[in-house]
Parts: C-alpha cells; structure tokens; sequence
C-alpha cells in the first residue's frame, strides 16, 4: 500500500509539469491542462490523508511501510503547496482579465484585434454577471489615469520607451491617434496579453496629458492580478 501511495504521490507531482508541457506543445488546450491541475491537485490530497493513516497505522509494526507513506506525503506536498498558492491568489482577486486605467472610456485596441483569435476572450469592457468597473476599482484602487504635465508628443514618447524597456512586443505605432498596442507572453505558460496605451491631452486641464493603459488577457476568467500588476509596473517605470 505505501509504496503504491509513493507512485502515485510522484504521478501528483508530474502533474503540473505534464499540464504545462502538453499545452506549451500544442497537444491540448489551457482547459484540458486546467483539468489536468485540478486532478493533480485531488490525487495528491487523497495521498497526503492515506499517506498519514498508513504512517499512524504501520510506523511501528511495519516501519518500511512507515517510511514509505512519509515519502509519499512529503512528495504530495509539493503540487498541494504550489497550486494552493494559486488558488489562495484566485481567491483574493476578481475573476476578472480586462483592466483599464479610464473605465468610464477604456483605451480601444486596433490592429490587435485582427490577431486575436477567434477563441480569445471579448474585448468589450464588460462582464456578464456585475459591473466590471466596480470590480476592478474595488480590487485595484491605483489603477487610474495618468496626468502628465508634459506634452502629448514627450509623453507619446516616453510610453512608447517604457513599453519597449519593459519588454512589449510592439504591434502598433499611430502617433497621430496617440495609440500604442503591444503583446506580452507570459513567461511560464506562455500566455498573450494585450495591451494598448492611449495618450491624449486633458480637455479641462491646460498643459496637461493624459495617459490611459489597458491590458486584457487573450484566455482564462480570471488573470490572478497579472493585468493591473502590469499596468502598475508600467506606471512606476514611467513616473521615475
């Protein structure tokens, strides 16, 4: 039984790894790797409680066993431990992937929406259940506009050098609408996020430029905070 418990503590671990390579690959899609997780993390639930019966059970009479089970539970602990902090991170965010720093007049994108995808997610600022904007100002209160006292032209300019310093894949330039679109890959499961940036001078105040983001996952309900935590890092960067 614990050396059963210790394979199928090692399957739980390969879990993740499989789920990763498998989608990088093209064998299956972000759902089926989704699932993939969510069995990974079951399996290793089952044989970290079975693995501390039998260890209660056998340490004594049976201390090869005994060893065998911590083995195994010490193994499960590694995918129970890495995707319990995922879950941890879903929980303490919106399920929500679009961000905007005007959500009142989000950033459009252009040329972005031609590569997209079918299967990608809506661009549209909205959300089927709930107002998206209450959601994200709830959640991320300093994700906001940017008042620049510095002209459109210096300010394009800048936001086009922080983009790329930052490592964006440019997809698009109109200085005269003021429009930036970029892409950035996820380092691990390689996912696409897009992103526009819009800069624009404020109407009510003189000598003042406005700098809008907005970054929109292209897969998942949920970005686990990756979308305002771009955009933040994108404001830091350019306010130094």
């Amino acid at each position: 039984m614990s050396k059963v418990l210790k394979w199928l503590a090692v399957l739980s671990a390969l879990g993740f790894p499989l789920a990763l390579i498998g989608f990088r690959i093209g064998l299956y899609g972000f759902g089926t790797g989704f699932q993939i997780l969510n069995y990974t993390f079951y399996l290793a639930l089952i044989v970290l409680i079975a693995g501390l019966v039998v260890f209660v059970l056998h340490r004594r009479a049976k201390p090869a066993s005994g060893r065998n089970a911590v083995i195994a539970v010490a193994i499960s602990l590694i995918p129970i431990v890495g995707l319990g902090i995922q879950v941890y991170v879903a929980r303490t965010v919106p399920a929500i992937h679009n961000i905007s720093t005007d959500v009142l007049n989000p950033p459009g994108f252009d040329a972005i929406v031609a590569i997209r995808g079918d299967s990608a997610n809506p661009l549209a600022y909205s959300i089927e259940n709930g107002n998206l904007a209450e959601l994200q100002q709830a959640a991320y209160p300093n994700i906001k506009t940017m008042n620049v006292s510095a002209s459109v032209q210096d300010s394009f300019d800048k936001a086009l050098g922080v983009a790329q310093s930052l490592g964006w894949e440019i997809v698009n330039i109109n200085a005269d609408m003021g429009i930036i679109e970029a892409t950035q890959t996820t380092t691990l499961w390689q996912f696409k996020d897009d992103i526009v940036i819009r800069v624009q001078a404020d109407s009510e105040t003189p000598n003042t430029t406005n700098v809008d983001l907005r970054s929109v996952s292209r897969v998942g309900r949920s970005d686990l905070g990756a979308n305002a935590k771009r955009i933040q890092g994108f404001k830091d960067q350019f306010n130094r």
